[in-house]
């Protein structure tokens, strides 16, 4: 049987935030949800840094940042909390809905449109909250899984010693729609005059609500980290460089978790430091969580481990990042990337016995062809396609020599037939059986059943070689 996965919570919602220095912000639009165990048919309750073992129901985290004027944007967070709270309410989550990641998106999917539903219908109703809305993004592990579905700009992040850290979910914004594009760098996003515009969000009344869901594996000493615009909108990611290799001022993300990953309460500590000296000017909201064991090991090249050790120096590294140079397996990533390079090989050396097939096939430039020796008296064994003119000249002066053959042969056999005087008379009245194909002499029938060749002209208009037949015609009678 496998290891259980156990692990570790912490997390933070804040009222603090600033527009700037003299006006701190009133109120608080963020709100999260967090349940432990949803296979628990008691409430939830967790205590940060303490192990938790997951169950097969797995556990939930989410976080909604609310939006809109007249403190609209806190009743449109609290709406999302509890709709949440409602549908992950004691006994409604089973072994069976949690199993596979499709019944999970489709169920979380489920709980954004009845959320959106819900804050329309509260617009609508009341005048004051018309306008308002909110974002949403959750996240369900179990089994080894994460089922992330979100709507909005709230994002989601994962961190590992041999990784570093990765963004699992794509802001729905203006700003984030300009940097796929290329129209504005990834530094630009932080100060754009429109980074507040979310091109999807519960609440909004042009379009129904449109979440987006992933599936991620998780691996032991995976820190799971769900946040608001308010601490993802002042720190950056990881340490970045300008165009002249200068270092950005102020911390990131990947340094502060990889500095305070022993304990998770440390870390939310530095964050909210960290976000306070970033002149946050937003509420701030985060959910960490930590898979300590059970999970599997993430495996990464010396390459990675070497800038991870840097981060936790705070050396600098030679070069920009380690950006692109991160590459996280798991065993399943593994198995099915042998199978791939096994189908790889097969296929090519399926194509090498083909490709040496076709070679045997090829014809040669010459054809053998058999000649039949009746017809033709000269042998010839080869003939050439390429010279078909050679072979016709060979045909055309056969025939030219059997045609002076026979012209040569012609007067001694003309010369026989004067000097027979036995001939019968009516040997010219019957007609001729055969022409030779050689030219010029017919076969009669002979008194003693022989044929003889008679020489005559192949058109009958020679009179001179007619005549000594009617002279042996008139003796005869």
């Amino acid at each position: 049987m496998a290891e259980r996965i156990t692990f570790r919570m912490a997390a933070w919602t804040d009222a603090a935030g600033k527009y700037d220095p003299n006006a701190p912000l009133e109120g608080n639009e963020d709100n999260y949800y967090v349940d432990d165990d949803l296979g628990d048919n008691t409430p939830s309750h967790w205590v940060a840094d303490e192990d938790i073992l997951l169950s097969d129901c797995g556990m939930l985290m989410a976080v909604a940042d609310g939006m809109g004027g007249m403190n609209a944007g806190e009743i449109a967070s609290q709406i999302a909390h509890d709709t949440v709270a409602e549908f992950f309410a004691p006994g409604k989550i089973t072994p069976l809905l949690a199993a596979n990641h499709e019944s999970r998106s489709r169920y979380l999917e489920e709980v954004v449109r009845e959320t959106d539903h819900r804050i329309k219908e509260d617009a609508r109703s009341n005048s004051e909250h018309e306008g308002m809305g909110s974002t949403l993004i959750m996240a369900w592990i179990v089994n080894g899984e994460l089922t992330l579905t979100w709507i909005g700009d709230s994002r989601a992040y994962r961190f590992n010693p041999a990784t570093g850290i990765e963004p699992l979910s794509r802001d729905h914004s203006y700003v984030q729609e300009l940097a796929d594009k290329g129209i504005i760098t990834y530094e630009q996003t932080f100060e754009h005059p429109q980074g507040n515009i979310v091109t999807r969000s519960l609440g909004d009344t042009t379009q129904k609500a449109k979440p987006e869901s992933r599936l991620f594996e998780v691996c032991d000493n995976d820190i799971i980290l769900l946040c608001s615009d308010g601490l993802s909108g002042v720190l950056r990611d990881k340490k970045t460089y300008d165009e002249n290799g200068l270092l950005y001022p102020g911390d990131n993300l990947e340094d502060i978790i990889a500095t305070h990953q022993d304990s998770l309460r440390r870390c939310r500590e530095a964050l909210w430091i960290a976000a306070e000296k970033a002149d946050w000017y937003d509420n701030v909201t985060a959910i960490l969580c930590k898979i300590c064991s059970g999970a599997g090991a993430c495996l990464a090249t010396d390459k990675i481990k070497e800038n991870i050790d840097s981060i936790k120096t705070k050396e600098k590294p030679l070069n920009k990042t380690f950006d692109g140079l991160t590459i996280r397996v798991s065993r399943k990533k593994i198995v099915l990337a042998s199978v791939l390079c096994f189908f790889l090989i097969c296929g090519g050396l399926v194509g090498l016995l083909f490709q040496g097939k076709e070679k045997k096939n090829v014809e040669t430039p010459y054809k053998v062809q058999s000649v039949d020796s009746t017809k033709v008296k000269e042998k010839v064994d080869t003939v050439n396609v390429d010279f078909p003119k050679k072979k016709i000249k060979v045909k055309k002066l056969q025939k030219a020599e059997n045609k002076s053959h026979n012209e040569k042969k012609r007067p001694v056999q003309l010369e026989k037939k004067q000097q027979d005087g036995k001939k019968d008379a009516k040997q010219g009245e019957n007609k001729p059986s055969k022409t030779s194909k050689t030219g010029g002499f017919k076969l009669v029938p002979m008194e003693n059943g022989q044929d003889k060749q008679t020489p005559v002209s192949a058109k009958g208009s020679d009179k001179d070689e007619i005549t000594p037949v009617k002279k042996k015609q008139e003796q005869s009678k």
